[in-house]
Protein backbone atom coordinates (compact mmCIF):
# COMPACT_ATOMS: atom_id res chain seq x y z
CA UNK A 1 0.00 0.00 0.00
CA UNK A 2 1.13 3.40 -0.89
CA UNK A 3 1.46 6.42 1.16
CA UNK A 4 -0.07 9.63 1.08
CA UNK A 5 2.19 10.59 -1.30
CA UNK A 6 2.22 7.52 -3.76
CA UNK A 7 5.43 6.22 -3.02
CA UNK A 8 6.39 3.63 -0.71
CA UNK A 9 10.72 3.81 -0.97
CA UNK A 10 12.80 6.58 -1.88
CA UNK A 11 16.57 7.42 -2.12
CA UNK A 12 18.00 11.02 -1.60
CA UNK A 13 21.21 12.31 -2.81
CA UNK A 14 22.53 15.04 -0.43
CA UNK A 15 20.52 13.96 1.78
CA UNK A 16 23.12 15.90 4.59
CA UNK A 17 22.82 19.26 2.65
CA UNK A 18 20.18 22.00 3.50
CA UNK A 19 17.39 20.99 1.14
CA UNK A 20 18.22 17.03 1.48
CA UNK A 21 17.12 17.40 5.49
CA UNK A 22 13.41 19.32 4.71
CA UNK A 23 12.88 16.51 2.69
CA UNK A 24 13.36 13.36 4.43
CA UNK A 25 12.09 15.27 7.00
CA UNK A 26 8.95 15.75 4.39
CA UNK A 27 9.61 12.29 3.33
CA UNK A 28 9.53 10.24 6.53
CA UNK A 29 6.78 12.44 8.53
CA UNK A 30 3.95 10.50 5.26
CA UNK A 31 5.85 7.08 6.35
CA UNK A 32 8.01 6.88 3.00
CA UNK A 33 11.27 4.48 3.57
CA UNK A 34 14.11 6.51 2.76
CA UNK A 35 17.29 5.85 2.03
CA UNK A 36 19.93 8.86 2.35
CA UNK A 37 23.42 8.46 -0.06
CA UNK A 38 25.73 10.22 1.82
CA UNK A 39 29.52 9.92 2.24
CA UNK A 40 30.41 8.18 5.92
CA UNK A 41 26.70 7.16 6.68
CA UNK A 42 27.81 5.06 9.49
CA UNK A 43 28.79 8.31 11.03
CA UNK A 44 25.76 10.43 9.79
CA UNK A 45 22.62 8.10 10.54
CA UNK A 46 22.35 8.67 13.95
CA UNK A 47 22.62 12.18 13.35
CA UNK A 48 20.35 12.82 10.79
CA UNK A 49 17.60 10.67 12.23
CA UNK A 50 17.99 12.62 15.69
CA UNK A 51 17.23 15.56 13.36
CA UNK A 52 14.52 14.23 11.56
CA UNK A 53 13.02 13.11 14.72
CA UNK A 54 13.13 16.39 16.68
CA UNK A 55 11.17 18.06 13.53
CA UNK A 56 8.64 15.79 13.43
CA UNK A 57 9.52 13.12 11.54
CA UNK A 58 9.93 9.68 11.77
CA UNK A 59 13.88 8.99 11.89
CA UNK A 60 13.00 4.84 11.88
CA UNK A 61 12.20 5.50 8.48
CA UNK A 62 15.20 6.57 7.82
CA UNK A 63 18.35 4.37 6.02
CA UNK A 64 21.82 5.62 4.73
CA UNK A 65 24.27 4.01 2.40
CA UNK A 66 27.64 5.02 1.28
CA UNK A 67 27.65 7.42 -2.02
CA UNK A 68 30.54 9.59 -3.75
CA UNK A 69 29.70 11.67 -6.82
CA UNK A 70 33.84 11.46 -7.97
CA UNK A 71 34.07 7.98 -7.92
CA UNK A 72 33.09 6.52 -10.43
CA UNK A 73 30.61 3.78 -9.94
CA UNK A 74 29.32 7.06 -7.42
CA UNK A 75 30.81 4.94 -4.36
CA UNK A 76 28.05 2.61 -4.19
CA UNK A 77 27.92 -0.59 -2.36
CA UNK A 78 25.74 -3.82 -2.49
CA UNK A 79 22.54 -2.17 -0.05
CA UNK A 80 22.96 1.33 -2.20
CA UNK A 81 22.37 -0.71 -5.50
CA UNK A 82 19.66 -2.91 -4.05
CA UNK A 83 18.18 0.90 -2.99
CA UNK A 84 18.05 1.82 -6.99
CA UNK A 85 16.61 -1.53 -7.67
CA UNK A 86 13.33 -0.87 -5.03
CA UNK A 87 13.19 2.12 -5.40
CA UNK A 88 9.88 4.18 -6.66
CA UNK A 89 11.10 7.85 -6.77
CA UNK A 90 15.09 9.20 -6.55
CA UNK A 91 16.12 12.88 -5.67
CA UNK A 92 18.74 13.39 -6.78
CA UNK A 93 19.94 16.57 -4.84
CA UNK A 94 23.81 16.10 -4.64
CA UNK A 95 26.00 18.70 -6.15
CA UNK A 96 29.71 20.62 -5.43
CA UNK A 97 28.26 23.97 -4.09
CA UNK A 98 30.48 26.68 -3.72
CA UNK A 99 32.02 29.26 -5.74
CA UNK A 100 35.68 29.20 -7.12
CA UNK A 101 36.09 25.44 -7.58
CA UNK A 102 38.14 23.79 -9.97
CA UNK A 103 36.19 23.43 -13.14
CA UNK A 104 37.07 19.99 -13.91
CA UNK A 105 36.11 18.59 -10.21
CA UNK A 106 32.95 20.18 -10.27
CA UNK A 107 32.02 18.51 -13.99
CA UNK A 108 32.84 15.26 -13.00
CA UNK A 109 30.58 15.74 -9.97
CA UNK A 110 27.68 17.74 -11.20
CA UNK A 111 27.61 16.51 -14.68
CA UNK A 112 29.30 13.69 -14.97
CA UNK A 113 27.81 11.96 -12.09
CA UNK A 114 24.51 13.16 -12.52
CA UNK A 115 24.54 11.00 -16.25
CA UNK A 116 26.19 8.09 -14.49
CA UNK A 117 23.00 8.47 -12.48
CA UNK A 118 20.72 8.30 -14.90
CA UNK A 119 22.33 5.36 -16.92
CA UNK A 120 22.03 3.01 -13.71
CA UNK A 121 18.64 4.00 -13.08
CA UNK A 122 17.56 2.58 -16.47
CA UNK A 123 17.67 -0.88 -15.66
CA UNK A 124 15.07 -0.12 -12.44
CA UNK A 125 11.74 -1.47 -13.16
CA UNK A 126 9.83 0.30 -10.28
CA UNK A 127 11.00 3.62 -10.48
CA UNK A 128 8.05 5.99 -10.89
CA UNK A 129 10.69 9.23 -11.33
CA UNK A 130 13.62 10.27 -11.15
CA UNK A 131 13.79 14.32 -9.67
CA UNK A 132 17.22 16.17 -10.28
CA UNK A 133 17.59 18.83 -9.12
CA UNK A 134 18.82 22.23 -11.21
CA UNK A 135 19.30 25.79 -10.81
CA UNK A 136 16.31 28.58 -11.58
CA UNK A 137 19.26 30.41 -13.65
CA UNK A 138 18.40 27.48 -15.84
CA UNK A 139 15.72 29.83 -16.71
CA UNK A 140 17.93 32.53 -17.67
CA UNK A 141 17.96 34.06 -20.96
CA UNK A 142 21.74 32.97 -21.68
CA UNK A 143 21.20 29.47 -20.40
CA UNK A 144 18.20 29.04 -22.54
CA UNK A 145 20.22 29.72 -25.97
CA UNK A 146 23.35 27.57 -24.43
CA UNK A 147 23.68 24.48 -26.68
CA UNK A 148 25.91 22.13 -24.60
CA UNK A 149 26.95 20.80 -27.76
CA UNK A 150 28.92 23.84 -28.67
CA UNK A 151 31.95 23.30 -27.40
CA UNK A 152 33.14 26.97 -27.86
CA UNK A 153 29.67 28.04 -26.67
CA UNK A 154 30.02 26.36 -23.41
CA UNK A 155 33.65 27.07 -22.62
CA UNK A 156 32.14 30.78 -22.86
CA UNK A 157 29.35 30.28 -21.15
CA UNK A 158 31.89 28.20 -18.03
CA UNK A 159 34.27 31.28 -18.15
CA UNK A 160 31.30 33.96 -17.72
CA UNK A 161 29.43 32.31 -15.13
CA UNK A 162 32.01 30.28 -13.15
CA UNK A 163 32.52 26.62 -12.90
CA UNK A 164 29.25 26.14 -10.56
CA UNK A 165 26.58 27.82 -12.49
CA UNK A 166 28.26 26.52 -15.80
CA UNK A 167 28.08 23.04 -14.28
CA UNK A 168 24.35 23.43 -13.28
CA UNK A 169 23.43 24.50 -16.15
CA UNK A 170 25.34 21.77 -18.31
CA UNK A 171 23.90 19.10 -16.52
CA UNK A 172 20.43 20.31 -16.41
CA UNK A 173 20.45 19.86 -20.24
CA UNK A 174 22.46 16.57 -19.98
CA UNK A 175 20.47 14.75 -17.34
CA UNK A 176 17.16 15.17 -19.77
CA UNK A 177 19.06 14.24 -22.98
CA UNK A 178 20.08 10.93 -21.14
CA UNK A 179 17.04 10.35 -19.22
CA UNK A 180 15.29 10.52 -22.89
CA UNK A 181 17.81 8.39 -24.11
CA UNK A 182 17.65 5.39 -21.49
CA UNK A 183 13.73 6.22 -20.78
CA UNK A 184 14.10 6.86 -17.32
CA UNK A 185 11.13 9.09 -16.05
CA UNK A 186 12.30 12.82 -15.43
CA UNK A 187 11.54 15.93 -13.65
CA UNK A 188 13.60 18.92 -13.34
CA UNK A 189 13.14 20.74 -10.22
CA UNK A 190 14.93 24.74 -10.17
CA UNK A 191 14.70 26.05 -6.94
CA UNK A 192 14.71 29.82 -6.46
CA UNK A 193 16.93 30.86 -3.88
CA UNK A 194 16.43 28.73 -0.71
CA UNK A 195 16.04 30.65 2.59
CA UNK A 196 14.73 28.85 5.91
CA UNK A 197 12.12 27.20 7.04
CA UNK A 198 8.45 29.51 6.58
CA UNK A 199 7.57 28.33 10.22
CA UNK A 200 10.54 28.84 12.27
CA UNK A 201 12.79 30.37 10.02
CA UNK A 202 15.68 27.36 10.51
CA UNK A 203 18.08 27.32 7.83
CA UNK A 204 21.73 25.33 7.86
CA UNK A 205 23.00 27.19 5.21
CA UNK A 206 24.97 30.88 4.91
CA UNK A 207 26.19 30.86 1.15
CA UNK A 208 24.58 33.29 -0.74
CA UNK A 209 21.68 35.65 0.30
CA UNK A 210 22.19 34.84 3.70
CA UNK A 211 25.64 36.78 3.33
CA UNK A 212 24.17 40.12 2.09
CA UNK A 213 21.93 39.64 5.10
CA UNK A 214 24.40 39.44 7.22
CA UNK A 215 26.72 41.97 5.77
CA UNK A 216 23.56 44.28 5.99
CA UNK A 217 23.30 43.26 9.79
CA UNK A 218 27.03 44.33 10.65
CA UNK A 219 26.38 47.71 8.51
CA UNK A 220 28.80 46.70 5.99
CA UNK A 221 26.76 47.27 2.98
CA UNK A 222 26.78 50.45 1.22
CA UNK A 223 25.05 49.39 -1.69
CA UNK A 224 23.78 46.65 -3.62
CA UNK A 225 25.14 44.91 -6.81
CA UNK A 226 23.48 45.28 -10.15
CA UNK A 227 20.32 47.91 -10.89
CA UNK A 228 16.62 48.65 -9.64
CA UNK A 229 15.33 45.88 -11.45
CA UNK A 230 17.53 43.37 -10.02
CA UNK A 231 15.78 40.44 -8.78
CA UNK A 232 16.52 36.87 -6.48
CA UNK A 233 13.68 35.18 -6.43
CA UNK A 234 13.18 32.92 -3.19
CA UNK A 235 11.49 29.78 -2.14
CA UNK A 236 11.23 28.65 1.66
CA UNK A 237 12.93 25.33 2.41
CA UNK A 238 9.58 23.46 3.69
CA UNK A 239 7.85 24.85 0.54
CA UNK A 240 10.21 23.26 -1.16
CA UNK A 241 10.61 19.97 0.35
CA UNK A 242 6.95 19.64 0.14
CA UNK A 243 6.75 20.14 -3.51
CA UNK A 244 9.58 17.81 -4.19
CA UNK A 245 7.61 15.03 -2.16
CA UNK A 246 5.05 15.46 -4.29
CA UNK A 247 6.55 15.26 -7.80
CA UNK A 248 6.36 11.78 -8.05
CA UNK A 249 2.58 11.08 -7.66
CA UNK A 250 1.96 14.11 -9.99
CA UNK A 251 1.48 12.69 -13.70
CA UNK A 252 1.22 15.91 -14.99
CA UNK A 253 5.01 17.00 -14.25
CA UNK A 254 6.58 13.82 -15.61
CA UNK A 255 9.09 15.13 -18.32
CA UNK A 256 8.73 18.65 -17.20
CA UNK A 257 10.98 21.82 -15.83
CA UNK A 258 9.22 23.58 -13.20
CA UNK A 259 11.12 26.69 -11.50
CA UNK A 260 10.00 26.70 -7.93
CA UNK A 261 10.16 30.44 -6.70
CA UNK A 262 7.58 32.82 -5.24
CA UNK A 263 6.77 35.59 -7.46
CA UNK A 264 5.89 38.01 -4.91
CA UNK A 265 9.59 37.83 -3.55
CA UNK A 266 10.26 41.85 -3.81
CA UNK A 267 13.15 42.87 -5.66
CA UNK A 268 16.56 42.78 -4.12
CA UNK A 269 16.72 46.20 -3.80
CA UNK A 270 13.01 46.54 -1.50
CA UNK A 271 13.75 42.55 -0.12
CA UNK A 272 17.17 44.52 1.07
CA UNK A 273 14.89 47.84 2.36
CA UNK A 274 12.56 45.59 4.37
CA UNK A 275 15.55 43.41 5.66
CA UNK A 276 16.94 46.98 6.82
CA UNK A 277 13.73 47.86 8.41
CA UNK A 278 13.39 44.81 10.27
CA UNK A 279 16.81 45.03 11.48
CA UNK A 280 16.68 48.56 12.03
CA UNK A 281 20.07 49.10 10.19
CA UNK A 282 20.27 51.40 7.66
CA UNK A 283 19.13 50.13 3.88
CA UNK A 284 21.86 50.51 0.96
CA UNK A 285 21.50 53.50 -0.82
CA UNK A 286 23.36 52.70 -3.87
CA UNK A 287 23.47 50.01 -6.59
CA UNK A 288 26.80 49.06 -8.48
CA UNK A 289 26.63 47.85 -12.01
CA UNK A 290 27.56 44.43 -12.03
CA UNK A 291 29.90 44.74 -14.30
CA UNK A 292 31.81 47.13 -12.77
CA UNK A 293 31.69 44.97 -9.59
CA UNK A 294 33.34 42.08 -11.30
CA UNK A 295 36.75 44.29 -11.83
CA UNK A 296 36.68 45.52 -8.33
CA UNK A 297 38.60 42.98 -5.26
CA UNK A 298 36.66 40.35 -3.81
CA UNK A 299 38.22 42.51 -0.25
CA UNK A 300 36.67 45.50 -1.60
CA UNK A 301 32.77 44.12 -2.77
CA UNK A 302 32.83 41.20 -0.09
CA UNK A 303 31.13 39.00 -3.10
CA UNK A 304 32.81 36.61 -5.19
CA UNK A 305 32.66 37.56 -8.55
CA UNK A 306 30.86 33.82 -9.49
CA UNK A 307 28.09 35.37 -7.00
CA UNK A 308 27.43 38.43 -9.15
CA UNK A 309 26.04 35.82 -12.06
CA UNK A 310 23.04 35.67 -9.90
CA UNK A 311 22.22 39.17 -9.78
CA UNK A 312 19.93 39.85 -12.92
CA UNK A 313 16.78 41.68 -14.30
CA UNK A 314 15.76 38.46 -15.96
CA UNK A 315 11.93 37.34 -14.61
CA UNK A 316 10.74 33.92 -14.52
CA UNK A 317 7.18 32.40 -15.39
CA UNK A 318 5.42 31.56 -12.24
CA UNK A 319 2.49 29.71 -13.61
CA UNK A 320 4.26 26.26 -13.72
CA UNK A 321 4.92 26.13 -9.76
CA UNK A 322 1.32 27.78 -9.34
CA UNK A 323 -0.32 24.86 -11.04
CA UNK A 324 2.22 22.47 -9.94
CA UNK A 325 1.32 23.27 -6.02
CA UNK A 326 -2.50 23.48 -6.73
CA UNK A 327 -2.82 20.07 -8.36
CA UNK A 328 -0.67 18.94 -5.46
CA UNK A 329 -2.13 20.54 -2.54
CA UNK A 330 0.57 22.85 -1.27
CA UNK A 331 0.08 26.59 -0.22
CA UNK A 332 2.98 28.73 -0.55
CA UNK A 333 3.51 30.69 2.52
CA UNK A 334 2.86 34.58 2.76
CA UNK A 335 6.75 35.63 1.45
CA UNK A 336 7.40 38.65 4.12
CA UNK A 337 6.58 36.86 6.96
CA UNK A 338 9.25 33.99 5.90
CA UNK A 339 11.86 35.90 5.31
CA UNK A 340 11.42 37.84 8.71
CA UNK A 341 11.28 34.79 10.38
CA UNK A 342 14.30 33.87 8.40
CA UNK A 343 16.64 36.43 9.21
CA UNK A 344 15.46 36.61 13.12
CA UNK A 345 17.10 33.09 12.72
CA UNK A 346 19.89 34.13 10.86
CA UNK A 347 20.57 36.85 13.79
CA UNK A 348 19.94 34.45 17.04
CA UNK A 349 22.47 31.75 15.68
CA UNK A 350 24.80 34.96 15.16
CA UNK A 351 25.06 34.16 11.12
CA UNK A 352 26.13 30.63 11.85
CA UNK A 353 23.08 28.32 11.58
CA UNK A 354 24.68 25.21 10.04
CA UNK A 355 28.09 25.32 12.13
CA UNK A 356 27.60 21.34 12.72
CA UNK A 357 26.35 20.89 8.99
CA UNK A 358 28.65 21.01 5.94
CA UNK A 359 27.80 23.35 3.57
CA UNK A 360 27.76 21.35 0.80
CA UNK A 361 24.21 19.45 -1.02
CA UNK A 362 27.45 16.55 -1.83
CA UNK A 363 27.66 15.48 1.58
Amino acid sequence: MTTSLQINAAIVTGANGFIGRWLLLELTAHGVEVCALIRNPRVRLAELRAWVNARGGDGEKLHASAFDLSHPDLGLDDEGRAWLARADAVYHLAARFDFGMPLEATRRDNVEASVRLVKMLASSKRLRRLVHLSGYRTEGQEARDLDVHDAAALASFYRVHGPYEGSKIEAHYRVAEAAAAFDVPLTRISPASVIGDSRSGETTQLIGLAETVQRLHARKLPALPGNRASWLPVISVDTLAALLARVPGDSESLGGHVVVLDEHTPSLRDLMGLAAQHLDVPAPRFSVPVGILRWLPMALTGVHPEALTFVSSDRYDARPVAELAARVGVELPEIETSLKRWIDFLVAHNFRPGASVVKAEAA
